[in-house]
């Protein structure tokens, strides 16, 4: 019989992450595993005139392997303006969409992954959010939550309450992005306090610069940039991003707060280039396709600083890269594997009773 394993979270909480660790502990079981996606975000750099798709459901069909249509492995795949033509198709259209899929999908598997909308309450006014999805496929729920410091449990409850008002009486957790200040508060009275409330802790995925750093090569990759400094250094890992459009006079003090970081502004903000790369800077990334001044690229060789440049305005760039901080791509091997190993280790699906 199938089992289905729903991953539930909002977006950037490392859904596709666990996804693929979870997937390789069964395969490593000798169990045969399939993946699902019922509801995708349109991937506008792969998609075409032809057809939608969710790179998610890209990257899992190749890393399992799936012969599986990707119009079925991600059968909903929707954008910020489909709301409207997801409510005049309606449920029932969808559902029967989404169950026709999965049969397909599920066929000898042992093990279905089953990955949540990006939100769990997302397609909710046409009854098919992830915890009505998870309650219509019998499914297990495992739930990923963001766990920067104490406050985020009142969110963990508010998933466990979310899921049972659907049907759901019991869920896994898994706390995300924890820093490792908090290990010892984690492993002592908050994993006993989420036990004794209703909730199965089901590990903890600390902060880990392999797992949600993007490198230059990803981001380069996504902004159709060009190199201008520092060709050599794509695979340098970048721990975070920052806009660049105050006075000159602010910008150091802004900048100081990030370490590892890339700096994003118009290329001709050259007062904003030089400051940034007075801190601790890997690359700067120059939008609406102006290039640097002579002074700039001079100084980035000097300093080892990467310099790329992008067509795109700096808020679309900005929500662009945004988007990369645990990305994985289908052709990036060792980055599958990494995730593999460090989430593999961290979760424990046995409280699930897998």
């Amino acid at each position: 019989m199938t089992r289905n394993l729903v991953i539930s979270g909002e977006t950037l909480t490392g859904k596709t992450l666990v996804a693929l660790a979870a997937a390789a502990k069964f395969k490593e079981r000798g169990m045969t595993v399939s993946y699902f996606k019922p509801a995708g975000e349109k991937s506008y750099a792969l998609s075409d005139a032809s057809r939608a798709v969710d790179e998610d459901a890209v990257l899992m069909k190749e890393v399992l392997g799936m012969d599986a249509d990707l119009g079925c492995i991600c059968p909903v795949v929707r954008t910020m303006s489909s709301y409207d033509e997801l409510i005049r198709i309606g449920h029932d259209e969808l559902l029967q969409k989404i169950l026709d899929c999965y049969e397909k999908i599920s066929g000898a598997s042992d093990v279905v992954i089953i990955e949540g909308t990006a939100a769990p309450w997302h397609l909710l006014h046409v009854g098919l959010s992830t915890p009505q999805i998870a309650a219509r496929l019998g499914a297990s729920v495992v739930c990923l939550v963001n766990f920067p410091d104490i406050t985020a449990i009142d969110e963990v409850l508010l998933q466990r309450d979310f899921f049972r008002q659907h049907g759901i009486e019991e869920i896994g957790i898994v706390l995300n992005m924890v820093p490792p200040m908090l290990k010892g508060a984690i492993e002592g009275k908050i994993g006993k306090f989420l036990d004794d409330n209703g909730v199965h802790f089901c590990g903890v995925i600390y902060q880990h610069k392999e797992l949600f750093s993007p490198t230059i090569r990803d981001i380069l990759r996504a902004l159709d940039g060009q190199m201008i400094v520092g060709e050599d250094n794509l695979d340098i890992l970048i721990g975070e991003f920052m806009v660049g459009s105050m006075i000159p006079e602010n910008a150091l003090k802004w900048f100081r707060r990030a370490k590892n970081k890339a700096v994003i502004t118009s290329g001709d903000r050259a007062d904003l280039c030089h400051a940034a790369m007075e801190t601790d800077t890997n690359l700067l990334i120059l939008t609406g396709g102006l290039g640097p001044d002579f002074s700039t690229v001079a100084r980035a060789r000097e300093l080892g600083v990467s310099v790329m440049m992008t067509d795109k305005d700096t808020y679309s760039t900005g929500q662009i890269v945004d988007d990369l901080i645990g990305s994985v791509n289908p052709e990036d091997h060792e980055k599958i594997e990494v995730v593999q190993r460090i989430v593999g280790e961290a979760i424990n699906l046995d409280c699930l009773g897998f």
